[in-house]
């Protein structure tokens, strides 16, 4: 299906083949996310349909889905940097593999705007992004966490615990701790060295879970070079949303809903003079 898309550009532009790549600079079409596989990584990683994939590494691609494909699924890298459009903001990911899913070719247009506004951004390194997931709750309120390896988490995990305000296992492990150590010295550290192994093996699955215990759902996954960028971004996605560690202000409410709400609290005031009775 994407192959019939794309050649169907191609005879619209027309160009074929190899010829298909020579086109007029700003307006040489991106690929754009049609509809999800069934278990397509694209799904994983929260992309939406009629996302457009603009550049790989930093770096435009403007090619067919199976030159997509071909590249991601090359070893050269452990992880690909893909910088993705969507609605008018642009945001990265990191993948392994190919992303599965119809992809399809932008219009010339759609391209031309796109590529302007790229070419605006600044240029960051590759090595400066670390992967951010956010989970949202149906309150709109989000929760952030960084998914890099925590030394922290495996040395001191009652102060990784506090850091991320996880307190029903702080409680357990601390417990632990007490128990076993008023039982025996060997058996404390014993236990001690079990705990360092589990976090360090499922410290990003302890994370997400919990945030899933207190009713957060996955929501979107996003590279960035901090917490506040994933914020700004996150509130372009959904201006409404708030934060649990807000890092950029509560969310703005509209004109619109200001004055619903001004016009409510009105309708319910007393008068403060008392009527006139005769």
């Amino acid at each position: 299906m994407a192959e019939d898309t794309e050649n169907t550009i191609a005879s619209e532009t027309g160009t074929t083949g190899a010829d298909s790549k020579v086109v007029e600079a700003d307006g040489t079409p991106y690929l754009k996310i049609a509809e999800h596989g069934r278990s397509s990584r694209t799904k994983a990683l929260k992309l939406k349909t009629e996302d457009v994939i603009v550049a790989v590494d930093g770096t435009e691609f403007r090619s067919n889905s199976d030159n997509l494909v071909d590249l991601l699924s090359s070893e050269d890298d452990g992880q690909w940097l893909l910088t993705i459009w969507r609605n008018g903001t642009f945001f990265e990911v990191f993948t392994r593999g190919p992303l599965g899913g119809v992809l399809k070719f932008t219009s010339e247009e759609e391209a031309k705007l796109i590529s302007n506004k790229f070419n605006d951004r600044p240029l960051i390194e590759k090595s400066e992004f670390r992967t951010f997931e956010i989970l949202k709750d149906f309150r709109r309120k989000c929760d952030v966490y960084d998914t890099s390896f925590s030394q922290t988490a495996v040395f001191l995990p009652p102060v990784w615990l506090v850091q991320n305000r996880m307190w029903e296992p702080l409680i357990a492990v601390m417990s632990v701790y007490l128990i076993t150590f008023n039982v025996s010295i060997i058996l404390f550290l014993l236990s001690s060295l079990l705990i360092a192994v589990y976090f360090k093996q499922g410290q990003i699955t302890m994370r997400r879970s919990y945030s899933m215990f207190q009713d957060y759902q996955m929501w979107a996954i996003v590279a960035a070079t901090d917490e506040a960028n994933v914020q700004q971004i996150c509130r372009t996605f959904d201006p409404k949303c708030d934060f649990v560690r807000s890092l950029v202000g509560p969310p703005i409410e509209p004109e619109d809903e200001k004055k619903k709400s001004k016009k409510k609290r009105k309708s319910g005031n007393v008068a403060s003079i008392a009527p006139t009775t005769y």
